[in-house]
């Protein structure tokens, strides 16, 4: 298993790459842990195994309490099993309505099988083909995280908040 610490943000630049959800989710802790401002986060359903666990949630708490200008945003391609079995992340979003966005993509953007997630726009995690967790990491990659940020921003402005993500717990 990876040694995460040893990672630094906007320093290494070697890609790392990944096959289980465990590394996955430590090295999304790593990273969020060392944002200072923005997280953006592309998922099918937001995997449980990666993002439905107390650390994790707590490090998005915090990056989005640290300061004023933090922006959180997370896009979802289907609300059903996070809605069907609770999820911690969701949870928090309801409660840091303001701080933590969520959306729904839209039909025409459902054919988009990967996930990624990336961490004042250079430090990433992308996982090209969606259902596996074969992932790369990277902590210093601004010329790919920009592309992704282009696609997440395209996605993002067609798409719309969720009423069942808002309604969850309820």
């Amino acid at each position: 298993m990876q040694q995460w610490d040893e990672f630094v943000l906007g320093r290494d630049a070697d890609p790392i790459e990944v096959s289980t959800s465990a590394d996955q989710r430590n090295a999304a802790l790593s990273l969020i842990n060392q944002s200072k401002h923005v997280l953006t986060i592309y998922s099918r359903d937001l995997d449980h195994a990666v993002y439905d666990n107390p650390e994790l949630v707590e490090a998005v708490r915090q990056l989005a309490i640290r300061s004023r200008v933090s922006e959180i945003k997370i896009l979802v391609q289907n609300s059903e099993r996070i809605v069907q079995q609770g999820h911690r992340l969701i949870e928090l979003s309801r409660r840091l309505e303001s701080l933590i966005k969520i959306r729904k993509v839209t039909e025409e953007y459902q054919h988009y099988n990967g996930s990624f997630l990336v961490v004042d726009r250079r430090g990433l995690i992308h996982n090209k083909a969606g259902e596996s967790y074969r992932a790369i990491v990277n902590f210093n990659a601004p010329s790919e995280a920009a592309l992704l940020l282009n696609f997440f921003d395209e996605v993002w402005e067609r798409s719309e908040p969720d009423p069942e993500l808002r309604a969850l717990g309820v």
